[in-house]
Order: C-alpha cells, then sequence, then structure tokens
C-alpha cells in the first residue's frame, strides 16, 4: 500500500467536526488533505434548514470531486430535548424521559421517525442516538433524563422504536453509550468514570437494551469513556479489547459499525491522550474514531494511527476491515432527498402538531395537594396571572438553556400564553437575598435545573407564596424534598425545552398534565401521577 493509499485509509475510519456553519478551512482540510470520510455537525454548525441542506451538500460534493468513492456519512446527536442540533426553524420534540412519560412506544416511534425525516431531507443519514443508558443514578450528571428510563426493560423497548422510527425515515441510528453510562456519577466529558458491577449484574441491567437492538439489527453503536471495572480494571471501554472485541462483537454478536464517543473528551485526552486513544480504539476493535472539535487533535489522531502502522503495532488488516464495515453503510445511503415548498409546509404543520401532542402528554402533574378540589373532582387551577416570577438555577451544564438566552425565550413563551403579563427572572441566589423581590407577583415558579436541592430558603419562600409552582427541569428525584416543604405544585417537565414549559404554563391554567413518573423516585415508583392517589 502506498503512503497516499494508507493516507486515504486513515481518513476513512475518522469522523471529525469543524467550528462554521459553512465549508470552512478545517473542513476543507480535513476532506482535501486528509481524505475525512465521516463528518459529525453540531448546534454550532447549524443556523436553519435552508443552511444545513447547503452545507451537507457542499461537503458531500467535496468529497466527490476529491474522489472519494463513497458518499460521506454526515451524522448528529439529535436526541430531542436537552441534545438538539437542528435549528430553530424546525420544530422541535420532547427528548427521551419526557417520552418516556407518555408511557406509550408509539409517540416515541412518531417522534424518531418525523426527526428522521427532516434529518434526512436536510442531508445528514446518521443520528447519533438512541441513548440506551439506563438511568438508575439519580445524580448521574451527563444522563439523566436523556435516558427513557430506569429499567431493563423500558429502555430497551422505547429505544428499539426510536431506532424503527429513525430507519424508517432513512436515516441510521447509533445506540450509545456501550456498555452502559447510566450508573455513575461522574460526566466522561470531565473525568474517567468507574463502575465495579459484576458481569451477571451488567448482563441483567445494563446490556439489555444493547443487546435487543443488536437483535433488531441496529447499524451502529457508540462506546463509553468508561472502565468497567470487572470486565477490564485498567482500560475504558473505548479503549479495551475485551469489551469491544470480546463482549460486543463475540458475546453480544453485533456486526456493524462501533463508533468511539469523542476522543477530546478528558475521560481520554486527560489519561491515555487523543493519538493514542486513537489506535488503542482501532486495536480494541472500534471502526470509527471520533474526534470532534480541534483540527490540532484531529491532526494528532491522524499521525498516530499513521505512526502505528508504520511501525507494525497496529496491522493494516484492522484498518481495512473498519473501513470495510463503513463502506458497508455507506452503500446502503440513498440521496438527499430535497424538499418542495409544499411537502415542507405540510411536514412543518404535522410536527408542530405532533410537539403539542407529545409535549402535554408527557408533562407529569406530581403534587397539586394543595389546592381546593372543584365541582368536577379536578384542581381548581390557578388564576390567570398578571405579575409572573420565574426563577431559575444559575450555572448548571451547557446544554441547559440558561441566562440571557432563558429571559428571551421565557418572556416570549408567557407572553404566547397569558397574553398581556408582566414577567421577571431572577436567580436562585437574587430571590434569596431579596425576598421582596416576589412579593407582589401573582405566580411563583421556580424552574429547577440542579442534581441537588435548593439552599433550605428557596423551600420556604415557595411555601409561603399563595400560588407557587416547581418544575422540574432536569431531574424528577427532586419531588419528594419539594413536596416535604409544602409546595403547591409540582410537575416534572424533564427539560427545559419551550414547548413543555408551554404545556406546564397551561397546566397551570387547568389543562390536562397526564404523564406519569418515568422513573421511580425516593417513596413513588415509576407510573406515578399525582390525580390517582387523592391528592
Amino acid at each position: 500500500m502506498s503512503d497516499e493509499e494508507l493516507k486515504r485509509l486513515i481518513g476513512q475510519v475518522m469522523i471529525c467536526g469543524f467550528p462554521s456553519p459553512y465549508l470552512d478551512a478545517q473542513a476543507r482540510q480535513l476532506i482535501t488533505e486528509y481524505h475525512l470520510g465521516n463528518v459529525i455537525l453540531f448546534s454550532r454548525n447549524i443556523l436553519s434548514f435552508g443552511q444545513i441542506s447547503e452545507l451537507t451538500g457542499a461537503l458531500q460534493k467535496l468529497a466527490q470531486d476529491t474522489e472519494q468513492a463513497d458518499p460521506l456519512i454526515i451524522a448528529t446527536d439529535q436526541e430531542n430535548g436537552l441534545v438538539s442540533r437542528l435549528g430553530s426553524d424546525i420544530p422541535g420534540f420532547p427528548g427521551s424521559m419526557a417520552l418516556a412519560a407518555t408511557g406509550e412506544d408509539k409517540w416515541v416511534y412518531e417522534v424518531a421517525k418525523m426527526t428522521g425525516t427532516f434529518l434526512e431531507k436536510a442531508g445528514i443519514n446518521m443520528d447519533l442516538a438512541p441513548v440506551l443508558d439506563i438511568n438508575n443514578n439519580p445524580l448521574n450528571p451527563v444522563i439523566g433524563v436523556r435516558s427513557f428510563g430506569d429499567t431493563p426493560a423500558q429502555v430497551a423497548s422505547m429505544g428499539l422504536a426510536m431506532a424503527r422510527g429513525l430507519q424508517d425515515s432513512g436515516v441510521f441510528a447509533c445506540g450509545k453509550h456501550f456498555p452502559g453510562h447510566g450508573d455513575t456519577h461522574v460526566d466522561s466529558h470531565r473525568d474517567l468514570p468507574h463502575i465495579s458491577h459484576d458481569l451477571e449484574r451488567i448482563k441483567e441491567v445494563e446490556l439489555v437494551p444493547f443487546e435487543a437492538a443488536i437483535h433488531q439489527d441496529i447499524p451502529a453503536i457508540m462506546t463509553a469513556h468508561i472502565v468497567f471495572d470487572q470486565l477490564d480494571p485498567l482500560l475504558p471501554a473505548t479503549l479495551s479489547h475485551s469489551v469491544v472485541q470480546g463482549l460486543l462483537r463475540q458475546h453480544l454478536g453485533f456486526t456493524g459499525v462501533i463508533t468511539t464517543d469523542c476522543l477530546e473528551m478528558q475521560a481520554i485526552s486527560r489519561t491515555v491522550g487523543v493519538g493514542a486513544g486513537a489506535v488503542r480504539a482501532l486495536l480494541a476493535g472500534c471502526d470509527m474514531i471520533m474526534v470532534s472539535h480541534h483540527l490540532e487533535r484531529q491532526k494528532e489522531a491522524m499521525d498516530a494511527i499513521y505512526d502505528a502502522v508504520i511501525q507494525g503495532v497496529l496491522p493494516i488488516a484492522r484498518l481495512e476491515e473498519a473501513r470495510g464495515r463503513i463502506t458497508g453503510l455507506k452503500v446502503r445511503l440513498s440521496v438527499a432527498n430535497p424538499y418542495s415548498p409544499g411537502e415542507m409546509k405540510q411536514d412543518m404543520v404535522r410536527a408542530l402538531n405532533l410537539q403539542a401532542q407529545t409535549s402535554e402528554r408527557a408533562l407529569t402533574c406530581l403534587h397539586d395537594g394543595q389546592d381546593q378540589v372543584g365541582e368536577s373532582g379536578g384542581k381548581t387551577p390557578f388564576p390567570p396571572p398578571r405579575f409572573v416570577t420565574l426563577i431559575y438555577d444559575a450555572g448548571v451544564p451547557p446544554m441547559m438553556v440558561q441566562g440571557p438566552q432563558f429571559q428571551t425565550v421565557w418572556t416570549e413563551l408567557a407572553a404566547f400564553v397569558f397574553g398581556d403579563v408582566k414577567t421577571q427572572v431572577l436567580t436562585v441566589d437574587e430571590a434569596i437575598s431579596d425576598p421582596d423581590l416576589t412579593r407582589e407577583c401573582d405566580w411563583l415558579i421556580y424552574l429547577s435545573s440542579a442534581l441537588t436541592p435548593p439552599q433550605e430558603r428557596m423551600g420556604d419562600l415557595l411555601r409561603d407564596h399563595p400560588h407557587s409552582a416547581v418544575w422540574l427541569v432536569r431531574t424528577p428525584y427532586l419531588f419528594p424534598w419539594f413536596k416535604a416543604r409544602g409546595v403547591k405544585r409540582i410537575y416534572a417537565l424533564y427539560e427545559n425545552t419551550p414547548w413543555m414549559m408551554k404545556a406546564a404554563m397551561r397546566a397551570l391554567l387547568g389543562e390536562n398534565a397526564p404523564g406519569r413518573l418515568a422513573v421511580g423516585v425516593e417513596g413513588y415508583a415509576a407510573g406515578y401521577k399525582a390525580c390517582e392517589t387523592g391528592e
């Protein structure tokens, strides 16, 4: 194999990102000089539906013009909910845990199929979803509401529904994060988590959704940067031959493409390093090496792979095997079929209707016991507000809407639902330090996005206000804490997206909130909702 052929081979097993919403210098260099065969897009790359369609078309044309034999795989993380990449001109949908609260796989399927339709029309042919992690650790900082629940059966059933919906729309699904990122309190973006469960426990819990997805022929699986001490005490799953080749390939029989999570995450970059990580991942049995952000890190990975082949550390046959699996996906790609104006308008209407349906069905009323029971047996709604104060947690993870952006979204939503209403947005510290700021408002809403309870004085402030509500947008696990402190209404929204907040505002005015608790919390089983307990 010539030097040029080797470089082309390496480019075909890489999946890389770039910083711009346009075909920038980094993207051009990756494709023309390094023969990059696979691209990952983030929110930074997406401004609008029209723009992303032009970008994906330009990427594919550049690959074709530089004599790549197959089209690019163009992927993104469109999980919906908190992890959404499509622009604001495309209707968004509730994420995994919110959809789980509807209790029906059909809504997961319908949302995934609609999501896949938009992706496919925009030229994105792989969705890095569904999340198949079981969120059985309430303090999990990175999965949480991105999961379909805390039981293997529910995550497997709904994960498969999502995979079917995506693939029925012509988009490849990719299950993640193998063997499971649900039972950890460490974020692998920031450090290297360890899980100590034995193999029998892992088989009975964490592996169940992945095994089900493999039986349904899911085409791709992403690995987790987590050390499973009983499987390989030294290496994270992404770099472990016993996990990737032994467990995933041989034990579970997976024959599709295995992609790493991004090697720039600190679980890898701060331990073995990006270059060594790329080589070790290939030796472990991974096929696609993800380096999402920085050109110098991407070059580091490709140079390390090249050197490992030249030095005889990495057999060239391993690279060819990886490329063969990726090519096996690419031959199944269909050319993106652009929208006609009429078609797009119809799908937008369908999507907005689906957004409203699923948001209402997902919204879960966990407590409304402090209000009088109306004649119909339902709870008396809050009176229409003239002045609404919203309190939020500052400094939450970047996947959460926050700061000035959140204030703008909130003001627009309140005007849409309530009409002519005065709004005020405060941080927890502002509200606690000056309680007078909240005395004149009709409604006091706390948007709870932390994993741990706020200061006790926050509970007192909510208890003492005549029309207070808590919206649990990052974790439903804090419900018992707020209930014990006398908060008037508590809802699980599972995310702070506009569509879920809109449903919650309408519920306070008396509309339905039929969702059921998607996970068990202390003292309350999954499936719980307030109206069935006589509260």
